[in-house]
């Protein structure tokens, strides 16, 4: 129904500027035409007169009909006034006591070539004008709604999440805490939609981030079988993600100035993904070289309409899918002044590549 009102709304002032402008045109052009075709009627008389006069004929009636023959109108030798609206009346004097008179309907030009393609013209600026304006208008209304429903839902899912988490870690339960872990990505990613503000940066160790992405969907990973590596510069042996939270510059910590809360949510998102890509199981290999961090999977990769639309907002190709994961990762990266590319691997499976 909002949606329904929404373009009620904006589809009734284009479709009065269309008609307005579609009248406006043809009386306009309708004008200009019998401004001059007058102008020329004029001239005719004036030079059918001119001739009569120096051709010397006399102004019978028997060559009044030759000549309205010749010219397509009505000719007489006498002064006539108009009859109606209608009609088209030029007198001019051919000499003392005897006038030259036309008379013909008049014309419109609704349907001539050139009212037909001023309108075409025009229609095809404010088919233009409309895509350029009403379809970004109607896109920012719609986040807009969704993005209230957003707040609101955010707002009464949290608790419980909270709730939840608490109670799965006291009773050490993988399954549910993994669960909750992917009910609060949904709500960080719907918030983020709601209030997309600005990052607020301060250096962050890219390599704690990752592990602590990894830390918090690791349940979620082992229910659905797959297997998480994380390879941080030349390092293999990977320190707790506890006692990396105060990481210091090395060849294996990188530090980025970033919004650690939507950076994390970024990363945590594409491992969210790559795991559904893989519900037989599978294995999700994180690198991170320096400001370059790729998530490559074993899973079925990215089908060619995949590449080519995503990350569109609300495209999916996931049954239930809602399309904003990866579209959420792209607004945070560019955010942070990064680039994100999607691709797949030689041997198979998909590899996100994300740029700071």
């Amino acid at each position: 129904m909002q949606q329904s009102q929404l373009w009620l709304r904006v589809a009734a002032p284009f479709l009065l500027f269309v008609a307005a402008g579609t009248v406006g045109i043809l009386l306009l052009l309708n004008a200009a035409y019998q401004q001059r075709s007058s102008s020329d009627f004029a001239a005719l008389a004036q030079a059918n007169a001119e001739f009569i006069r120096a051709a010397h004929i006399p102004p019978t009636d028997r060559f009044a009909g030759y000549l309205s023959q010749v010219l397509g109108v009505e000719v007489q030798f006498q002064r006539v006034a108009a009859t109606d609206s209608r009609h088209e009346v030029v007198t001019v004097t051919v000499q003392p006591g005897v006038d030259l008179t036309l008379i013909r309907k008049r014309s419109t030009l609704l349907l001539r070539p050139a009212t037909l393609g001023a309108l075409a013209v025009f229609w095809a600026l404010s088919f233009a004008l409309a895509w350029a304006v009403v379809v970004p208008y109607l896109k920012a209304q719609r986040l807009a709604m969704l993005g209230r429903m957003a707040t609101s839902l955010a707002h009464e899912v949290q608790n419980p999440v909270a709730a939840i988490q608490l109670h799965a870690q006291l009773d050490g339960n993988k399954t549910i805490l993994g669960e909750a872990a992917t009910i609060e990505s949904l709500v960080n990613q719907w918030m983020f939609l709601a209030k997309p503000e600005p990052p607020q940066k301060k250096p962050v160790a890219l390599d704690a981030l990752l592990a602590d992405a990894i830390a918090a969907l690791n349940p979620m990973a082992e229910y659905a079988h797959v297997k998480i590596v994380l390879n941080v510069g030349q390092v293999s042996n990977l320190p707790n993600p506890s006692s990396m939270a105060g990481c210091k510059p090395a060849p294996h910590c990188t530090l980025v100035d970033a919004d650690a809360r939507r950076l994390g949510q970024a990363f945590r998102n594409l491992i969210v993904n790559a795991i559904q890509a893989m519900p037989t199981g599978g294995s999700l290999t994180i690198s991170a070289h320096d400001r370059i961090i790729t998530f490559a999977d074993t899973g079925p990769g990215f089908s060619a309409t995949a590449l080519a639309r995503c990350p569109a907002m609300f495209y999916s190709e996931k049954e239930g899918g809602m399309g904003i994961g990866l579209a959420v990762v792209n607004e945070v990266v560019k955010a942070h002044g990064g680039r994100l590319a999607l691709a797949n691997q030689p041997a198979g499976g998909a590899v996100v590549t994300i740029t700071l």
